[in-house]
């Protein structure tokens, strides 16, 4: 990182800087292998384990909906913590979880466990995009940062089937979890000797009715959503489920508007361009997570590959997811502000997801490999700019929070991606059909979301804020 670069921290070499938002930057990486790096292991995991198909995308979706449940709480933690302490606790305890997961001897404890280990990450998360503002008050750099950010998790996703399907051919898929720890470890002690003496923010009491209702609310969702192809859409519990949905959502309006410390701070959408960006980072997780779990199941049912194979066939998306933020979208986001990217992200997205229609279990791969690359740089381009809006747009003193926010709504669309899809897959006549059907929402999802962030806010600059 250059010297000339405009930081946050006053303290210590530009070096010592540079190191930490290293460290900040490999945090989102572990977070994002973990999300990635089961889809693959799926058939391998109910081998070993046994359960239903529901049980298994409870393994994929209870580590993403623990996020989406408390990374809001989270978020309030890492303001009043400092978000360096926050950190590194996080970085512990996903250590920890993800030894377990390796470890665990049935279905039940490695859902269990799973959960657990989205509970660390509900700290971790908020806290490493938190830090970004106070390590580069430039506005350029920070948007540099952003993109810089968003490359290493794209990274992440790039090398997560590659390990997976390597881990799960050669030492087995509990391997997956196992290569968590170390990188965590060498996270921990980096990040302890580079980033401190972050400020705090008020130390205002954690929103405990907010966050109650905000956990029945996803968790009666996600299992209506999983449960519901198992055990009957008019079933008693599914539909107990959705009536404590129903419930439960607008009493966490009503709860955060009338709070003296809610959870999430109704000023925190005084910008509308924060709200956009919340919404967004919502439809991009749906569309791009709900995606790589039914190409991994597409590719090793339908055409029988192995973990590795399908590892390797899934490089032009996950490669273009990475490579797209430093070398394309960056220099569109600084030079161009955030039309140019959203206008891109749309020419390609749409098409690349209705192009899977031509794919079935005889079409040639270069169909398939065609589609995923513009998928790939969809993803590439939306991304950042959806993070930029929601790094600079949160109030004095509310980072950690926005951060925590805006996360979970990707979280929360992780989740509803999977369970979607993956339930229409379930049900469908073939997989091959629920892959089509589940294509064609995505290419909705991506032509609304990008209408939406264009209507008002296309030409924002990305060092806007």
């Amino acid at each position: 990182m250059s010297q000339h670069v405009e930081v946050g921290i006053g303290a210590g070499p530009t070096r010592r800087r540079s190191l930490g938002f290293f460290a900040v930057c490999l945090g989102n990486f572990v977070i994002m292998l973990d999300t990635n790096i089961v889809n693959l292991a799926v058939p391998h995991i109910q081998e070993s384990l046994g359960g239903s198909f529901s049980g298994l995308l409870w393994v994929v979706n209870g580590y993403t909906l623990a996020v989406a449940a408390l990374i809001l709480c989270g978020g309030a933690i890492g303001d009043r913590l400092g978000n360096d302490r926050a950190y590194r606790f996080g970085v512990l305890g996903f250590a920890v979880t993800s030894l377990l997961c390796g470890l665990a001897p049935g279905l039940e404890l490695l859902i269990g466990f799973r959960l657990l280990q989205g509970v660390a990450a509900a700290l971790l998360l908020p806290a490493l995009l938190g830090l970004i503002p106070h390590l580069f008050a430039d506005p350029a750099a920070r948007s540099r940062a952003v993109a810089i950010w968003g490359s290493t998790g794209a990274a992440a996703l790039a090398a997560g089937p590659l390990i997976s399907g390597l881990f799960i051919d050669t030492l087995g898929w509990r391997a997956i979890f196992g290569v968590n720890v170390p990188i965590c470890v060498g996270i921990y002690l980096l990040a302890r000797r580079t980033i401190t003496d972050i400020p705090r923010g008020p130390r205002r009491p954690i929103d405990g009715w907010g966050q109650v209702l905000a956990i029945a609310a996803l968790g009666a969702l996600a299992f209506a959503l999983m449960e519901g192809p198992s055990y009957g859409w008019t079933s008693p519990l599914i539909l107990a489920a959705g009536a404590l949905v129903v419930l439960a959502v607008p009493a966490f309006v009503v709860v955060q508007a009338r709070s003296a410390h809610p959870l999430v701070p109704p000023r925190l959408f005084s910008d509308r361009r924060f709200t956009v960006a919340a919404v967004n980072g919502l439809v991009f997780q749906f569309v791009f997570f709900g995606t790589l779990f039914l190409l991994a199941i597409y590719l090793q049912t339908v055409h029988r590959t192995s973990a590795l194979v399908a590892g390797l066939q899934l490089l032009p998306i996950t490669i273009a997811t990475a490579l797209a933020p430093p070398l394309l979208t960056s220099r569109l986001m600084i030079e161009r502000g955030l039309s140019v990217p959203v206008y891109l992200a749309a020419l390609v997205g749409v098409p690349g997801f209705l192009l899977m229609l031509l794919c079935d279990a005889t079409s040639p791969y270069w169909v398939l490999g065609a589609a995923m690359a513009l998928q790939g740089l969809w993803s590439g381009l939306a991304l950042p700019p959806t993070a930029s809006l929601a790094v600079v747009s949160p109030p004095p003193g509310l980072t950690g929070t926005g951060s925590g926010v805006f996360n979970a709504s990707r979280q929360l669309g992780g989740v509803l991606g999977v369970a979607v899809l993956g339930g229409i897959m379930s049900s469908a006549d073939s997989v091959v059909t629920g892959m089509h059907i589940g294509m064609v929402i995505c290419a909705v999802g991506v032509g609304v979301g990008v209408i939406a962030l264009l209507v008002r806010y296309a030409t924002v600059p990305a060092s806007a804020g």
